[in-house]
């Protein structure tokens, strides 16, 4: 976090520069304006204009809420959103009535296109280092290479195909999107460039890592439908031998765990300084929760939804994590799950990230996982499902993250078809990732994500709706930008 301040003081020295130098207003001089191959001619320079990339494509604090949340859980069966000054806002994603003028998509969009930017700057002007060893010269291209390709991940995911930018030197003010065929490539070569080249030790928190591109990739090959590559990566993955399942499921996302084996890529937070931390349980408190002095509860609550937390079974220690009943400030018992005759509230509260006592306002220091090794385990099997049917090696890695989670082994005879064993993985992505922000991912994939908000009763979702909408900003700038289909 030190470098994000360092950029920050960086950026409040030039503006002062700016305002002494004004003396005379006709001989105004420039200062803001920089020559990107000397800045980036030292070691420090490059390890700037990575931190701003990492700062731009990292998901902390309200860019985790909105993109993890709003996005990507409350489009979904999983989770909602409840009163506060949020609720208008949460209201358009749950009910599928958001749009191109939508402020929280576009400001996704304009986010990693920011990423990709700086990480252009860099890879355009690295080769003008020459104080770096031939090694640090590689890792540094390769983390810039791993956060464009991340960044046009989140992109493809949420948009679909966009415009390939691929450098800061000439920069077409009107590009058209890419196709479908070579976004997907881009992706594919530049994560696995990144990986090749990339440490198995990152060489600071949240910075990318051999298993973070690697873990990107086998995520993406899934989302895609690549199967046979998506096993491949994942075996990659396995073959470094670094990375487990946590033991104690209920404690992976503590603060004190922040740094584990299970965690292939993550976004680090902080208590302080205000503004990089993990906002998320300020959200989920329950209304008029016995919270520690230094701890905030805002209005706006999330909740998981009453079927979700009746589908686990009473054995399973991931249930540990899901509040469904409390005494208040007032000394009332309020349940959260069911009312008293079992009827639905759909107001659970998820604890997955444990409280941080440390706290400092809304900000807590917990990590914010993007890759686990349990995700691997489940996609490998999925992989393996889907090109194979249900087999042996998929019963095994599926059954990996449920005895971590107390739960017995599955009868594979339960399962004969690859449909009945993807419908199964579904439900253990389920238990194993809510509040994650996969589900949309997840649900999209399996071919469920519009079928299952018409079945909440959002009649209005349409099978377009698997992508959201380029923002009207960037089509008003841009004649050549076409929209997405339906909107």
């Amino acid at each position: 976090m030190k470098q994000y301040k360092n950029i920050l003081c960086i950026f409040g020295l030039l503006t002062i520069i700016i305002i002494s130098g004004c003396k005379k207003f006709l001989q105004e001089k420039i200062y803001t304006q920089y020559n990107p191959s000397t800045f980036t001619s030292t070691e420090s320079g490059v390890q700037l204009i990575l931190t701003g990339a990492y700062s731009e494509e990292t998901m902390i604090e309200y860019n985790m809420r909105d993109y993890f949340y709003l996005m990507n859980e409350f489009t979904t069966d999983e989770m909602n959103d409840a009163n506060g000054g949020l609720y208008a806002s949460a209201q358009l994603f749950m009910q599928f009535k958001w749009d191109a003028t939508n402020s929280t998509t576009s400001a996704q969009y304009s986010r990693m296109y920011t990423a990709i930017r700086d990480a252009n700057v860099l890879l355009d002007n690295i080769k003008n280092v020459t104080t770096l060893s031939t090694t640090k010269l590689a890792q540094y291209t390769a983390e810039a290479r791993f956060i464009r390709a991340e960044a046009y991940t989140v992109l493809y995911y949420t948009f679909g195909a966009t415009p390939l930018i691929t450098t800061a030197q000439s920069i077409n003010l009107q590009p058209t999107r890419a196709s479908d065929d070579s976004m997907k490539q881009f992706i594919v070569t530049e994560l696995t460039a990144a990986a090749a080249d990339l440490p198995v030790t990152p060489r600071a928190y949240g910075t990318a890592s051999k298993g973070a591109a690697l873990g990107v990739l086998c995520k993406f090959y899934l989302n895609t439908k690549q199967w046979q590559n998506c096993s491949d990566v994942a075996d990659q993955i396995v073959n470094l031998n670094t990375y487990s399942l946590f033991p104690d499921i209920t404690r992976l996302c503590a603060v004190q765990n922040n740094h584990n084996s299970e965690y292939l890529y993550y976004y680090p937070c902080v208590t302080s300084p205000a503004g990089y931390g993990n906002i998320i349980m300020a959200h989920s408190f329950p209304l008029n929760y016995p919270i520690l002095s230094n701890w905030v509860n805002f209005g706006t609550k999330f909740h998981i939804l009453t079927p979700v937390v009746n589908s686990f079974s009473p054995n399973d220690r991931r249930l540990l994590m899901i509040d469904t009943i409390y005494k208040n400030l007032s000394g009332q018992t309020v349940r959260l799950n069911t009312d008293a005759q079992g009827n639905p509230l759909n107001m659970s509260a998820s604890f997955k990230f444990v409280p941080d006592s440390s706290s400092l306002g809304v900000d807590m220091g917990n990590y914010v996982p993007m890759v686990r090794y349990a995700d691997i385990l489940l996609s490998k099997a999925e992989a393996l499902n889907n090109l194979n049917g249900p087999n042996s090696t998929a019963f095994d890695l599926i059954n990996a993250v449920r005895n971590r989670a107390g739960l017995p082994n599955l009868d594979p005879s339960q399962y004969t078809t690859t449909q009945e064993l993807n419908d199964e993985l579904l439900q253990e992505r389920q238990w194993e990732f809510y509040g994650e922000g996969l589900r949309r991912q997840d649900l999209i994939r399996m071919g469920k994500f519009i079928s299952s908000a018409q079945a909440r009763g959002i009649t209005n979702a349409q099978d377009y709706q698997v992508l959201f909408p380029i923002p009207q900003t960037e089509l008003q700038s841009n004649p050549n930008l076409k929209q997405n289909p339906g909107y």
